[in-house]
């Protein structure tokens, strides 16, 4: 693939990107509006005042056509303004996201590294005896795994390491680092319950097809040695597809953070669009919907960009 190619490419999947961010925008702003409930009666109480009433409807921009509050929303957009709180007041949409996004953050990278990593372990384990007694107990936990809901497991860790151990917290937040490492240990397992099985089938897959290919036979015809062959053919092209999965998942596993905050009760992205959802604070539902679809984009166009850099098979490919 020639520099002028790639950058071709790259460009093309940059507009696509941005062409899905704007069908985004539209969706998000659809249908925030058609969520049940009256915002008045919700933020206000059950008689509000006409005074307060046109306030919130001045402060909401509902006091506009629907396509000219659609046209101020991507000027705001436009500006990084992603609106003000309807029930915070004085509260800013990004500085809230701002406020809850590093406990979202820490939850997330802890549920990709523990994914990452046993996912890994297990997709070898399983690929070394293929359809024997490891690969078959390896594959009924996937299955269970990827079969349970993330906060039935959250539940259960709780259950055991909280409540009847007493080795970590059953929830909270500390606040502060590193008191607040014990506080995400149980939320990490949890969140990595879906896509650890993932990552462990993928590798399975691809080390059992990368060791029926011609050149291992090679390799092992010119005395290169089993244990050698895994290390230096079998994980690199076992481990690669991980990386299209890590950038494809980082948004479901930002979405799936929500669930897990709410079962260990700590105050990320999820805890902030609960309330807001409950409220009716369309500006803070706009804003979290519109920044996890960002992360799911983004995540997607990086793992797309990067896949071909690590592996050349997909450069020659292009």
């Amino acid at each position: 693939m020639t520099l002028r190619a790639g950058w071709g490419q790259a460009a093309g999947k940059a507009g696509q990107s941005l062409l899905t961010l704007a069908s985004v925008i539209v969706l998000v702003f659809l249908l925030v509006r058609l969520i049940p409930g009256d915002p008045f009666t919700t933020i206000l109480g059950s008689e509000p005042s006409a005074a307060a009433e046109a306030a919130l409807r001045t402060a909401l921009h509902l006091d506009v056509p629907p396509v000219q509050q659609f046209f101020d929303y991507v000027a705001g957009l436009l500006q990084g303004d992603l609106g003000q709180s309807a029930v915070q007041r004085g509260d800013s949409v990004s500085g809230i996201i701002a406020g809850a996004l590093p406990t979202t953050l820490s939850i997330v990278a802890v549920g990709m590294l523990l994914s990452t990593l046993v996912g890994i372990s297990l997709g070898l384990a399983a690929a070394l005896s293929p359809y024997k007694g490891v690969d078959l107990t390896v594959r009924t936990i996937v299955m269970l795994l990827y079969a349970t809901p993330t906060f039935l497991i959250g539940l259960l860790l709780t259950l055991v390491f909280s409540i009847q151990l007493g080795w970590l917290p059953a929830g909270g937040w500390a606040g502060s680092y590193p008191e607040n490492f014990p506080f995400l240990v149980l939320p990490g397992i949890a969140l990595s319950g879906h896509l650890g099985p993932i990552i462990a089938r993928t590798v399975r897959q691809a080390a059992i097809e990368s060791s029926q290919q011609l050149y291992m036979e090679a390799a092992l015809s010119r005395g290169l040695s089993k244990s050698a062959l895994n290390f230096r053919h079998i994980l690199p092209n076992s481990v690669l597809p991980v990386i299209t999965l890590l950038g494809i998942s980082f948004g479901s596993l930002l979405t799936g953070a929500i669930i897990v905050e709410a079962v260990f009760g700590l105050p990320g992205i999820g805890s902030e669009m609960t309330k807001a959802v409950a409220r009716r604070d369309y500006p803070v539902i706009q804003g979290i919907a519109l920044m996890s679809a960002c992360a799911v984009i983004v995540g997607n166009l990086l793992a797309e960009l990067i896949y071909p850099l690590v592996d050349p098979r997909a450069r020659s490919a292009s």
